[in-house]
């Protein structure tokens, strides 16, 4: 039986009745994928989630949100008990099914920051096997540009023995999202949309348009869709590095960075970011672009500089601690450090990416003991990511001689400064990296204070 999703029109999906009669198969149910195959399924339409993880199968099946993100496990629950998405480990078959086949796999990179298209490949691999006359593949993983066209159509067309353009629709739209806001984000950012011809053009478009209420902003080919979200988050990456550095130049001009950025901010072309840590997806899809430059023989200088710049603030932090804690007489090898906060940005529950990890394991070679905790995990939780967790905030301060604060969440903006520090050593500094503890506050709390950008 032909699919639909390469024919259908914006009529066919313009209520709850005509989008129950389409079927999307989303493949790969992580951060991005999953709640997106939630709102698709509660849309309307019939939806079949493929991932090769069998704990990540059976937690959707049974209704369970395997990562935190807010408002997921509800809208999961809600689906799943309306039978409106079911999950499955074997793509070949979802993929059989669909007349849309939204693939969201993720693209690693490795140590040595070499990109890996395997799981992609394979994934359009099992998807062509399965691939049906008359289906639409919209690609929304972020990948380097020429990478649908060049590498994903012809293996989707081998495995199939159909032709893009003309047997099935062939189309890519970077996902625009960031975790913690991520139903939000996709349900309400403009789309970026490129097709490798008209028809998949206007297919992808019908069916994004029945779920995001930004619009679809609709780009030349697939290459230039590409290309937008990889710009997007170089063209953050290397603000980012800017303000870094300008940061550290404030600390010696005894300048208050974050007054000085709010200051500036107020004029319209300017946009200083918070200095801090960088992580997440943000310094990976670095790497996409950088290895498609080199593989085109383009040097891209400033987004290496960028890397440098971004890179040496673990650096600059320890100097900030080491530097505090001499000064009050103290070495950083007979030191206590509690570290707080391991996501790779405040307020989420997401350890991809964190630079935290880089900081503790430069402070455990170089402190007496260190302790983390975070809000947002068990003991256990953070045992399993390899930190030497402590259970509660007190557990972590007791005789610490400093509390360095790594991530902004806002729980750790109201902290009790006063009562942390009568849990504290002696002498002891408070090292805000994340930029949320008020200098006035630490010192009448009785801490030393040292803070990323910031006047002590």
């Amino acid at each position: 039986m032909m699919a639909r999703g390469f024919h259908v029109r914006p009529e066919d999906l313009a209520d709850e009745g005509g989008r129950s009669r389409f079927t999307v198969c989303v493949v790969g149910l992580g951060r991005m994928g999953l709640p997106t195959a939630c709102l698709w399924a509660r849309a309307g339409f019939k939806v079949l989630g493929a991932d090769i993880n069998p704990a990540t199968v059976s937690a959707v099946n049974s209704g369970q949100a395997p990562f935190e993100e807010p408002g997921l496990r509800e809208l999961l629950a809600d689906v799943v008990s309306l039978g409106r998405l079911k999950a499955t480990a074997n793509v070949r078959e979802a993929a059989s099914q669909a007349d849309l086949v939204k693939v969201i796999v993720p693209t690693p990179v490795d140590e040595r920051g070499k990109p890996d298209y395997g799981p992609i490949i394979k994934a359009c691999r099992e998807i062509g096997l399965g691939l049906r006359p008359g289906s639409l593949v919209l690609v929304e993983s972020t990948v380097a540009p020429g990478t649908t066209e060049d590498y994903l159509k012809l293996e989707l067309e081998e495995a199939s023995g159909l032709k893009a353009g003309l047997d099935f629709g062939l189309a890519y739209s970077p996902i625009r999202a960031t975790s913690g806001r991520v139903l939000k984000d996709l349900a309400s950012y403009p789309r970026v949309l490129g097709a490798l011809d008209e028809r998949s053009l206007r297919a992808a478009k019908a069916f994004l348009l029945t779920v995001t209420k930004g619009g679809v902003v609709v780009v030349s080919d697939m290459r230039a869709a590409e290309a937008v979200k990889l710009f997007e988050n170089v063209y953050r990456y290397v603000a980012l590095a800017l303000t870094n550095e300008l940061a550290v130049l404030c600390q010696e001009l005894g300048v208050d960075f974050l007054e000085a950025a709010e200051a500036a901010n107020t004029q319209p072309y300017c946009h200083l970011l918070r200095p801090g840590l960088v992580g997440g997806h943000i310094p990976k899809d670095q790497y996409l672009l950088l290895a498609k430059a080199e593989e085109l023989g383009v040097k891209l200088r400033l987004l290496k500089a960028a890397k440098k710049a971004n890179d040496a603030v673990v650096r600059h932090v320890l100097r900030l601690l080491r530097d505090g804690l001499r000064e009050l007489g103290l070495s950083l090898r007979r030191s206590v450090v509690a570290v707080l906060g391991v996501s790779y940005k405040p307020d989420v529950k997401n350890p991809v990416g964190s630079r935290t990890a880089e900081l503790v394991g430069e402070l455990q070679g170089r402190c007496r003991e260190v302790r983390v905790y975070d809000p947002f995990y068990t003991k256990s939780e953070l045992e399993a990511l390899g930190y030497p967790a402590a259970p509660t905030l007190a557990d972590a301060v007791r005789d610490a001689n400093c509390l360095l604060i790594a991530v902004g969440h806002s729980k750790f903006r109201e902290l009790r400064l006063e009562a942390l520090r009568s849990l504290m050593a002696e002498r002891a500094i408070v090292v805000d990296v994340a930029g949320v503890i008020d200098p006035l506050r630490a010192s009448r709390a009785g801490l030393a204070y040292r803070a990323f950008g910031r006047r002590g």
